[in-house]
């Protein structure tokens, strides 16, 4: 299931500036990420290894369990302030597909969001969203070694709240069963369910609890839709009128 857009109208004027923003940072931070790798599709040379040991939240660092992770050619030492990769993680990502994933889901979903919060709290919103799906995912393992990297939990925030505040909204998807190929348009309250089971509750249950298992951090993702959804809840109680009376854009009997 490939999402393709969302029938979710702005207000005449709107422009989803910090999420347009969010989007060129991290297309700027993989451009780095590039340049320091020499790698485009998938980072994996040492130059890679280093990086994301200096930048991406390694569980074993942020705990303070290890000072030092033993790479096999000698010991890497964890950063001065590890805690910091728990923002700057969230910034990188592991190649071009796991890049465009997240910003494809971020164009959908994200613009809605940073409308109804406000550009400041939607900013300072998402990044709470993405620290605190570091810290759900090293909860996983307190004393692994692996970095974690992606804006994967904070876009994951995204569609928790999403969830909560525009459940019937919907989204045009681009079906894929085997040779079956269809255009379909789903309300979010069943596409965004379908995304977090199938996308990651099964794969996380299925490997035995497992962190990271695959090369994917589910739990951040799992913990990032929480949190999100728990957001959500707080804003549409602080709102309720906006859901109640009805407005333009605001409640309509398909949103």
């Amino acid at each position: 299931m490939l999402p393709l857009r969302d029938e979710n109208p702005h207000p005449p004027g709107f422009k989803p500036k910090v999420t347009y923003a969010l989007i060129i940072v991290n297309v700027i931070v993989f451009f780095m990420e590039v340049a320091y790798t020499g790698q485009f599709f998938d980072f994996s040379n040492q130059n890679a290894f280093v990086m994301f040991y200096n930048w991406g939240a390694v569980p074993a660092c942020i705990t303070g369990e290890y000072s030092g992770i033993d790479t096999g050619n000698g010991i890497l030492q964890c950063p001065a302030i590890s805690e910091i990769s728990l923002l700057t993680s969230t910034f990188m990502h592991g190649g071009l597909i796991h890049l465009g994933g997240n910003l494809l889901f971020l164009w959908i979903f994200g613009d809605n969001i940073e409308q109804k919060f406000g550009k400041v709290k939607y900013l300072g919103i998402y990044l709470m969203w993405g620290v605190s799906a570091g810290l759900i995912h090293i909860l996983g393992d307190t004393s692994s070694s692996i970095p974690a990297v992606g804006a994967s939990g904070a876009i994951s925030g995204v569609l928790g709240a999403y969830l909560v505040i525009f459940p019937r909204a919907r989204i045009q998807t681009f079906l894929m069963l085997g040779f079956f190929w269809r255009m379909m348009h789903i309300q979010a309250r069943w596409f965004l369910p379908f995304w977090l089971v199938f996308q990651n509750l099964l794969p996380f249950f299925i490997g035995g609890f497992g962190v990271a298992g695959g090369g994917v951090a589910y739990l951040a993702h799992i913990g990032g839709f929480v949190v999100g959804l728990g957001t959500g809840y707080i804003y549409k109680k602080m709102h309720s009128s906006d859901f109640t009376y009805g407005t333009r854009y605001g409640y309509r009997p398909d949103y």
